[in-house]
C-alpha cells in the first residue's frame, strides 16, 4: 500500500460540536462538517489531549519509598526534635507517644544533674524497692556528677531517672526562660494542694517543658538500647524497664508496654535465683515486701482498666512478696481496731494482696478480651460485688477514724500517699466493673432504660436483661459513689507530686462520668460539683509536668460549674 492510499484512509477528528453531543460527525478537510453547517454553527477542532504514559514498575517503586520518607519526615517534625534522627533496629518497638531514640547531645551542666537527682527522691517512682538510688548517687559523686563517667547499665538509668525528673523540674534549664512564678512555689509547698482555696493553673509549664524532656527521653531510649537492657537481667537494668513503662504508658494511655514483660522477667529472674539485687524480696523484710506488693497492685489495676492482661502471675506475686493469708473479714476488725501506725502499715499488705486478686479474677471471669465474649458470670460478679463492698468498709473505718492524720510529718506524708493508693485502686475496679456492665447494655438488644432501678427479677421467670440491668443498676450506684469518695482522698494528696506523677487516666474517666450524670439521684448536686471542682484542680496541677492531657476536660468542667452556679442562683431568685 502507497502513501497516497494510506493519507486517503486517514480520517480527520471529529469536531467539538459532534463530540459535546455523541453524533457521529463527518469531518471535511477543508470547511465545516455538514451538521454545523445545518446547524449554523461554529465548526472547531480541538486538538486531542496526549495519552498518559504508562510507569514502569520502578518509577511507581520509586515513588512509594518518596511517599514514606516523607511520611517519616513529618513524624520526626511532630515528636518536637528538629534534629536528624536515626531509628536503631534494637530494642523494643517504639510507641507512637514515645519520640525516636538519638545520641545523647545536649550537655547537662554538673550542677543541674545533682538537682534532678534531688527532685527524683520526692517522686513516688523513688519508692520502688528496685531502684539503687543511693547507689546510683554515690556513683555520681565520685565522678563529680558526670553522666558519662557512669558503668553502661548505671549511666542508662541516670539518663532514664533524670528524664523522669525533668518532667518536674523548674530550672530554667528545663521549663525554658524565666523559670517558674511565685504560684508554682506556693502550691508546691502546700502540705495539701487540693484543699487551697485557688488552685493554680499549670498546665502552660507542662507546655514549655516538653522539648527539653522529649529530647532527654529520646536520648534515654537511645542508651536503652544500645544497652539491651530488655534482654540483659540485672537490678538495674530492671529498674530501667520499669520506669520506661511508665513514661511510655504515661503517654500512650495503654496498661502495659514491652518494658513492663521485661521487667517483670528480670525480677522474675533475681527472685528465682536468690539474687541480693531484690532487698526484701519473699517477705525477708516485711516493709520492703509491701512496697513490691504495691507497686504490682498499682500496675494490675492500671493493666486492666486500659483492658490489658495484668502482666504478672500469681506465683511472680508469691516469689517477690510471699503469701498473705490475711483474709478481707480479719483485715476489716484490723482496721476497727485501736491498732498502731505501724500494724496499721502492715495490714496494707493483705488489702494490696486482695486488690491484686480481685483484679485478676475480674481480668478472668469479667472484663478481660476472652471473658467478655462470653455469657455474663453472674455467679461470680454477685461474689465480686461482696468483696468490693467489704473492701469499701475497711476504706470506711479508715476515713472515719481518721487513721491517716499523724503526729510524725514524715508518717502522716507516707501514710496519707498511700491511703491514696489504697482508694485509688479499689475505685479502678469500681470503674472496671461499671465499664464492664456499661458496654454490655449498650450492645445488648433490648433498649434499657438508664435510671436507677432497684427491683429484683422474679427467680422463677428468668429473664438475663433484667438481670443485667439490676447488675448495671447496683455498679452505677457504687461508681458514682466512689468518684464522690476517691475526690474526697485526693483532697488529702500530701504534694503535687503524687498528682503529677501517677497514673491518672482514671481521674479522667471519674470527671467524665460525673458529667454525664446531670440530674442524677444517686448522689447530691452539691457533692457532684464539689468533686468535679476537684477533678479540675488535679488535671491542672497534673498539666505542670505533661502537656496537652486534659483534652480540653478542664474547660467543659468549667462551663459546666458556672452553668451550675448560674442555675442554682436563678433558682435562689
Amino acid at each position: 500500500m502507497n502513501e497516497n492510499q494510506q493519507t486517503q484512509r486517514k480520517k480527520p477528528p471529529a469536531c467539538d460540536y459532534c463530540k459535546a453531543r455523541r453524533v457521529i460527525c463527518h469531518a471535511q478537510s477543508e470547511g465545516p462538517c455538514p451538521r454545523c453547517v445545518e446547524k449554523g454553527v461554529p465548526c472547531t477542532t480541538s486538538a486531542p489531549a496526549a495519552r498518559r504514559r504508562r510507569r514502569t514498575k520502578a518509577e511507581m517503586q520509586e515513588e512509594r519509598m518518596k511517599k514514606a520518607n516523607k511520611k517519616a519526615d513529618l513524624t520526626l517534625r511532630t515528636s518536637g526534635l528538629e534534629t536528624s534522627l536515626t531509628q536503631p533496629n534494637e530494642g523494643p518497638a517504639r510507641h507512637l507517644g514515645a519520640p525516636r531514640p538519638i545520641p545523647p547531645s545536649l550537655n547537662l551542666s554538673t550542677e543541674l544533674v545533682a538537682e534532678l537527682i534531688q527532685i527524683f527522691r520526692i517522686l513516688p517512682q523513688s519508692l520502688h524497692p528496685i531502684i539503687p538510688l543511693d547507689e546510683l548517687e554515690s556513683s555520681l559523686r565520685l565522678a563529680s556528677w558526670s553522666l558519662a563517667s557512669l558503668p553502661p547499665q548505671l549511666r542508662v538509668l541516670a539518663q532514664i531517672i533524670i528524664t523522669l525528673a525533668s518532667f518536674f523540674s523548674t530550672n530554667a534549664a528545663i521549663v525554658g526562660p524565666g523559670g517558674c512564678g511565685p504560684e508554682v512555689t506556693g502550691i508546691a509547698l502546700s502540705k495539701a494542694p487540693l484543699k487551697e482555696p485557688a488552685v493554680p493553673d499549670l498546665r502552660e509549664y507542662g507546655v514549655r517543658r516538653k522539648p527539653v524532656c522529649y529530647q532527654l527521653w529520646a536520648e534515654a531510649l537511645s542508651l536503652a538500647h544500645q544497652q539491651g537492657i530488655t534482654a540483659y537481667v540485672s537490678r538495674e537494668t530492671a529498674a530501667c524497664c520499669w520506669l520506661l513503662d511508665f513514661l511510655e504508658c504515661r503517654f500512650s494511655g495503654e496498661g502495659v508496654s514491652t518494658y513492663a514483660s521485661a521487667y517483670n522477667s528480670h525480677l522474675r529472674c533475681l527472685a528465682e535465683t536468690n539474687d541480693s539485687a531484690i532487698p526484701g524480696g519473699a517477705a525477708d523484710i516485711p516493709e520492703t515486701s509491701i512496697l513490691y506488693r504495691a507497686h504490682m497492685m498499682h500496675d494490675a489495676v492500671y493493666a486492666i482498666t486500659s483492658r490489658r492482661s495484668i502482666p504478672f502471675s500469681h506465683q511472680d506475686e508469691l516469689l517477690i512478696s510471699g503469701p498473705c493469708t490475711t483474709t478481707l473479714e480479719q483485715l476489716l476488725q484490723e482496721f476497727s481496731s485501736n491498732v498502731s501506725n505501724k500494724q496499721l502499715f502492715l495490714s496494707m499488705n493483705a488489702f494490696a494482696s486482695h486488690t491484686i486478686r480481685l483484679a485478676r479474677e475480674s481480668s478472668e471471669r469479667l472484663t478481660g478480651v476472652y471473658a467478655r465474649r462470653q455469657p455474663l458470670d453472674e455467679v461470680f460478679l454477685a461474689s465480686h460485688f461482696a468483696s468490693l463492698d467489704l473492701m469499701h468498709s475497711i476504706l470506711l473505718a479508715e476515713r472515719d477514724r481518721a487513721l491517716w492524720v499523724v503526729d510524725d510529718p514524715t508518717e502522716s506524708h507516707f501514710i496519707r500517699s498511700c491511703a491514696y493508693a489504697l482508694h485509688i485502686s479499689w475505685g479502678c475496679l469500681v470503674l472496671n466493673l461499671y465499664e464492664l456492665l456499661l458496654d454490655r447494655v449498650n450492645n445488648s438488644l433490648c433498649d434499657f432504660d438508664l435510671s436507677f432501678h432497684s427491683a429484683v427479677p422474679s427467680a422463677t421467670d428468668y429473664d438475663p436483661r433484667e438481670w443485667l440491668k439490676l447488675h448495671f443498676s447496683r455498679v452505677r450506684q457504687m461508681a458514682l459513689s466512689v468518684a464522690v469518695g476517691i475526690s474526697e482522698a485526693l483532697k488529702d494528696v500530701p504534694c503535687i507530686s503524687r498528682v503529677t506523677h501517677l497514673h491518672f487516666e482514671e481521674l479522667e474517666k471519674w470527671a467524665k462520668l460525673l458529667l454525664g450524670e446531670v440530674g442524677t439521684v444517686i448522689i447530691n448536686r452539691s457533692d457532684r460539683l464539689r468533686a468535679l471542682q476537684c477533678y479540675r484542680d488535679a488535671m491542672k496541677i497534673a498539666g505542670f509536668s505533661w502537656a496537652n492531657r486534659s483534652a480540653g476536660l478542664v474547660e467543659i468542667i468549667d462551663e459546666h460549674l458556672a452553668e451550675s452556679q448560674d442555675f442554682i442562683l436563678r433558682k435562689a431568685h
